[in-house]
């Protein structure tokens, strides 16, 4: 039996930055938990008193695969190229989203973590770990989340904010990677492929042109 892959994508409205992972974890740990304090009563002994919830760890490792996997075709990087909303979707490249992570980790970032229906949270990264290995390039990486909750902001759970997530952002433009056809990038963000073509001046909707800038928004 095949196992469903799970569409999980790291975002952050404060740096306009975006990573649709390209493969699924070896493995998601998500920790629920709560306070317990431990009492001990005269005469009666210890006893355990129920606190608040607290706020969801999550762990994901063995996620980023080398550049020239084949997984990297089902990946996007995107950035906001000018602050102003204007998104560049770029090639996958393991060191642009280690690059990413890292600066989430060491910086007062907010991200926000979604896995398809199952989980939609906001979060901290609290670490970021890499493996190095002897006479090998793969470096095994774990991610450390921390769900994020404002004492000063009550929200509803936001289960289903984001029903697909390639409809989060649309990009102005995307740099057309191997196995990318304007048939396919316009699937991808449910566009109009035939108005695509004439923006773009496309001949074969189902040609990969390698490396091309493609217009997504505007004129």
């Amino acid at each position: 039996m095949s196992s469903k892959r799970l569409n999980i994508m790291l975002y952050s409205d404060y740096t306009g930055e975006q990573i649709i992972l390209p493969v699924n974890p070896e493995k998601i740990s998500i920790k629920y938990e709560k306070d317990i304090e431990s009492l001990d009563i005269l005469g009666f002994g210890q006893v355990n008193i129920m606190g608040n919830q607290k706020p969801l760890r999550v762990t994901l490792e063995h996620f980023l695969p080398e550049d020239n996997s084949i997984f990297g075709t089902y990946s996007g990087i995107m950035t906001d190229s000018d602050g102003l909303g204007n998104y560049i979707e770029y090639e996958y490249s393991s060191k642009r989203a280690v690059d990413i992570l890292k600066r989430w980790a060491q910086t007062k970032i907010k991200a926000r973590l979604v896995i398809d229906d199952e989980l939609n949270i906001e979060v901290i990264v609290s670490s970021f770990s890499e493996t190095i290995r002897e006479s090998t390039s793969s470096k095994p990486y774990i991610l450390d989340l921390i769900e994020y909750k404002n004492p000063a902001v009550y929200k509803k759970n936001s289960f289903g904010l984001i029903k697909r997530m390639k409809n989060l952002i649309t990009p102005v433009s995307v740099l057309m990677k191997q196995g990318d056809t304007l048939y396919s990038i316009a699937d991808k963000y449910g566009l109009d492929f035939k108005a695509l073509k004439k923006k773009n001046d496309i001949q074969d909707v189902n040609k990969t042109y390698l490396g091309k800038k493609l217009r997504i928004k505007g004129e």
